[in-house]
């Protein structure tokens, strides 16, 4: 008998099963670090806004995932690697992994469906400096003290995980007191005892930590914090030996997998400024080695670039100057680097490569600045995104720009949300087919579902709604994101906020609610035809008029009031025709819709219906809604005591001259 998985079909299906666990375990940890994300925008608030929704999604996704067995999965600087193989590219992993890597998390294992004071505490511990978790004895006592059982963070070496997915390599128990640093590791290395050229030493110190690291007999080499040592170790070498290690490891990163381990051990900024340094100093080109490390697969291609902006000097981000130079770029030497390059193209790789420190410092060049800074960055960001022909260099500016926005819409900052997107959306609108669509798309990012959830919610609760003005800057896009958010929200109270924000929008775009008229989804039709009504354009009658013929009884019903709304005294026709048809559901709203309306338009066509319609009930709701104004009355009278256009049948003036001597309606 053969054994499991060794057929053909059988290793298709464990391929199968792989592969749906891996989604699973991709699915839990993206959300973990959208938890993560909403927690650091109010980490002060235990209301923050958002933060629930975040929750629930954790908890689907873990749900699903540890229906097989816990999520264990390593760290490796700036990846995470499950079952010994990398996980796909994904910036919410990578950013995950560079939070727990800055903090010495080497490990994230899920051993249960966290709740909201469980992640609350995993994200605090995730958000504290790395110097205040080292004195609190570590990420994983940290998050231990708290009481946090079902995930864990640890540095590698704990026992293995029952039913975990993989056991990594190296996997013995290291307490925290025994981990090694940096002069603990020169020692073992006998860094002092290095003799001969700086290449001859870079070889010797390879060698040994090829020894040291591979050698997992001994305490030593399985207890030591690999990457922060080496860090460190790297700081302290001198400098002509330093450059030459790191050459040496570009050099065999394809080859060696201890040159490929050490290389993964540093931030692209650490990388990329000893890459430059190998170049200052003569030796190699430092874009060749980047090249080299991009092809070996060691780095992304945005090394390349990143390693040319900082070998022209585009370098320090706490520079505050006008226009772009704020973020540390030298504008005047753009030309200057070699190969090209985008200027903003490098700042997008330091915003989503570098270190958490490089990270700091530009955010902190963005977010520090006042108001009037602000408009000059979006102006400069402007003026630079009209000259930049390349659209994937403009689109990597954009995601920077996508960012600032999407964080001002969530702090609600109508003036912040004005000066950034105007500038912008001059700039790109207008000029061809690309740029637009090019914007249209970043726009959407930025009006992505929880965002503007969000906004909802907290306007819900303000005394002074400032939804409709935050989102009316963003024209067409921010009107469609707020129909497909219409359009799919289940929750009837959110729906109303997003409605009542549409009704104080849509007056200017009457088009594009108009061309959700012909959706599928009834409740789409019913909420466009209600919005069209709100806008209170008249052209817009023929269109809502239309609908009167949709299958849809809850859509039907909705037409009378929009076309009073949009049209007043002009729908008076269409209503009067839907009053004397044949559509049961239409009458009754449409007799509603004219007594909702002034003038004395409103009042004949009462009373026409109350002398045609072959409805006795809507005979007398017609006459319930003329004796209910003072001018409706004097018609009543007419028609009770006969005229030009005719008298009321026997009974129905008897009901009239009750309500004539009752001064009211039925």
């Amino acid at each position: 008998m053969s054994e499991p998985g060794s057929t053909p079909e059988g290793a298709a299906h464990g391929a199968s099963e792989r592969s749906t666990r891996g989604r699973s375990v991709v699915a839990t940890l993206r959300q973990l670090w959208l938890g993560l994300s909403t927690y650091r925008l109010y980490p002060e608030n235990p209301n923050r806004p958002g933060f629930a929704p975040a929750v629930e999604r954790v908890a689907l996704a873990a749900n699903e995932a540890l229906a097989t067995g816990p999520v264990d999965v390593e760290v490796r600087g700036d990846r995470i690697v499950w079952e010994g193989e990398p996980l796909p590219q994904d910036d919410a992993l990578d950013r995950l992994a560079r939070a727990c890597f800055e903090r010495r998390v080497e490990r994230l294992t899920v051993l249960s469906v966290p709740d909201a004071a469980d992640l609350e505490r995993l994200y605090e511990v995730l958000s504290r400096p790395a110097p205040d978790l080292e004195e609190a004895g570590g990420a994983e006592a940290a998050l231990r003290d708290s009481g946090v059982a079902s995930v864990s963070l640890s540095p590698i070496g704990p026992g293995p995980v029952e039913e975990a997915d993989h056991v990594p390599e190296e996997l013995v128990s290291t307490p925290l007191d025994e981990r090694l640093d940096a002069d603990v590791l020169a020692s073992e290395l006998m860094v002092e005892d290095l003799g001969g050229t700086p290449q001859d030493q870079a070889e010797t110190l390879l060698r040994r930590l090829r020894h040291v690291l591979g050698d997992t007999s001994t305490a030593v080499g399985s207890r030591i914090d690999t990457h922060a040592a080496i860090h460190d170790l790297m700081g302290d070498l001198p400098d002509d030996v330093r450059r030459s290690f790191v050459e040496l490891l570009v050099d065999r990163v394809a080859q060696d997998p201890v040159a490929e381990r050490l290389i993964g051990t540093m931030s692209n900024a650490d990388l990329t400024r000893a890459l430059v340094d190998i170049g200052r100093s003569g030796r190699r080109d430092p874009v060749e080695l980047a090249r080299h490390l991009a092809v070996a697969g060691a780095r992304h291609l945005d090394i390349i670039d990143l390693t040319k902006a900082l070998a022209a000097g585009h370098e320090d981000a706490g520079t505050i100057i006008a226009g772009l130079e704020q973020l540390g770029i030298d504008v005047d030497r753009i030309d200057e680097a070699p190969g090209g390059g985008s200027v903003l193209e490098v700042l997008a790789g330091y915003l989503r490569d570098t270190e958490n420190d490089d990270v700091r410092a530009v955010q902190a060049a963005v977010h520090a600045s006042a108001e009037e800074t602000r408009g000059l960055q979006a102006m400069a960001l402007a003026d630079y995104l009209a000259l930049e022909t390349d659209v994937e260099r403009a689109g990597e500016a954009l995601g920077i720009w996508a960012d600032e926005l999407r964080d001002a819409l969530r702090r609600r900052d109508e003036r912040a949300v004005h000066s950034l997107l105007q500038p912008v959306r001059e700039a790109l609108l207008g000029t061809g087919e690309e740029r637009p669509a090019l914007f249209r798309t970043y726009v959407r990012r930025v009006l992505e579902e929880g965002v503007v959830v969000d906004a909802v919610i907290a306007d819900a609760a303000d005394e002074e709604p400032r939804l409709a003005s935050l989102l009316e800057p963003f024209g067409e896009e921010g009107v469609e994101a707020l129909l497909d958010l219409v359009s799919d929200e289940e929750d009837r109270g959110r729906r109303a906020l997003l409605l009542g924000a549409l009704r104080r929008i849509v007056p200017g775009h009457p088009k594009l609610v108009a061309a959700r008229l012909s959706d599928e989804r009834w409740y789409v039709v019913r909420n466009a035809v209600s919005l069209l009504g709100s806008a209170g354009d008249p052209s817009a009658l023929p269109r809502i008029a239309e609908v009167a013929r949709h299958p849809s009884p809850e859509v039907r019903q909705e037409v009378p009031a929009a076309l009073a709304a949009a049209g007043g005294a002009a729908a008076v026709p269409d209503l009067v025709g839907l009053a004397l048809g044949p559509d049961e559901e239409v009458r009754r709203p449409a007799v509603s819709a004219l007594g909702s309306l002034v003038g004395p338009e409103a009042l004949e066509a009462l009373g026409e219906v109350a002398l045609r319609s072959a409805d006795r009930a809507l005979r007398l709701q017609a006459l319930d809604e003329l004796a209910g104004r003072a001018e409706g009355r004097e018609v009543l009278r007419r028609l009770r005591s006969g005229g030009p256009g005719g008298r009321l049948p026997w009974r129905l003036r008897r009901y009239a001259g009750r309500l004539l001597s009752s001064g009211r309606g039925r």
